[in-house]
């Protein structure tokens, strides 16, 4: 809407002009769908992000609570560590003390406790890291107590045949969909901006009083009319180009993200192979039994059949084992929450199983 007023001065006195105007711009040649179809497919994609984004939290959140199972599985151990070496430390001490023992023997004694302390303290420190990293995932208060229930025994992912589960995960990643809906965008605003050279309707009606109107001996005017640009400098080449040049980002970023998401699943998929052989090889029954053989140790030590340099092996075995354990149990939670963010929750580990 256009209001205008202007003085009129005559011979014989002054008078006042007064008008109107509406007019209303008309998209023609489809710019309007295109415009409406365009910006709907930039919308479907934020959603689209939105989704992925919302699967990948999930799975940050999931690796982030069995991180604190494992973290707590550490700190187990390593008490159990620190109690079997108490008590082989506490009966090189009563030997020595008592003349049936040598120096050596309650070093390499005390060295094993220390050791096992230090890993304790470390353990404890990595348990509460984890913690603090779940509460920051769930944007709680860090200082709010978290009760965390779970076990540590994985089932076995049924997963389908490789290409099978290729193509589903590609199905299934929203990322994917959000770079198709911007690459449908894309075309839309290239089909856009070549038409923008066609010129748009306005279309416009106007009503103007001159010299004070009829009443007061001027003239009242009503009419209407339709105007549009003319392209003669600006033929929209820019405008071209840019959607010309949005359209092949758009669509190199959908190739790119196709095959990333292929490489993401196959390297997930080998990492959880190899997580599942070393967990199933390096269990509980195996840090059981390196437990148990510095038992036996201890026992022989007792007998005065081995001496220091068996102890100290026997210490460092325990030690070997136990970490070699926890770094399975740790790259198997890795492998399996890099699975589900690869292929967008379709395949999810927990701590009591799994489900596809």
């Amino acid at each position: 809407m256009e209001l205008e007023a202007g003085q009129r001065d005559q011979p014989n006195g002054s008078s006042t002009d007064i008008g109107i105007q509406l007019s209303q711009e008309f998209w023609i040649a489809g710019q309007g769908g295109l415009r409406e179809d365009a910006a709907t497919s930039r919308l479907g994609a934020a959603r689209a992000d939105y989704d992925f984004l919302a699967a990948t939290t999930t799975a940050r959140v999931r690796a982030a609570f069995l991180s604190v199972l494992v973290a707590e599985q550490a700190v187990n151990t390593a008490e159990r560590v620190v109690d079997t070496n108490e008590q082989l430390e506490t009966y090189a001490r009563k030997r020595l003390d008592a003349g049936a023992g040598t120096r050596i023997e309650s070093n390499a004694a005390r060295l094993g406790l220390q050791r096992a302390r230090a890993f304790a303290a470390a353990a404890r420190d990595t348990a509460t890291q984890a913690r603090l990293e779940l509460k920051d995932l769930l944007a709680i208060d860090p200082t709010r107590r978290l009760a965390i229930k779970g076990d540590l025994s994985f089932a076995l992912l049924d997963m389908p045949a490789r290409d099978r589960l290729l193509t589903r995960a590609v199905e299934r990643r929203t990322d994917l969909q959000a770079a198709a809906s911007r690459v449908i965008a894309a075309r839309k605003e290239l089909s856009l901006a070549n038409r923008e050279i066609i010129p748009n309707l306005t279309v416009f009606g106007f009503y103007r009083e001159e010299a004070g109107g009829r009443d007061k001996g001027g003239s009242d005017i009503t009419g209407g009319g339709v105007g549009f640009e003319l392209p003669l400098l600006d033929r929209y080449e820019g405008e071209r180009q840019i959607a010309t040049a949005d359209l092949a980002q758009a669509q190199l970023d959908q190739d790119n993200l196709q095959r990333e998401v292929r490489l993401q699943v196959l390297s997930a998929i080998s990492a959880y192979d190899a997580g599942r052989e070393r967990a199933d090889a390096l269990s509980d029954a195996v840090l059981e039994a390196a437990e148990s053989s510095l038992e036996l140790t201890r026992r022989s030590f007792a007998a005065g059949k081995v001496g220091a340099t068996a102890i100290t092996s026997a210490q460092n075995n325990l030690f070997d084992v136990r970490r070699d354990y926890l770094d399975a149990l740790g790259a198997l939670v890795t492998a399996g929450t890099d699975l589900e963010r690869a292929t967008g929750g379709l395949l999810v580990m927990d701590s009591r199983g799994a489900s596809q």
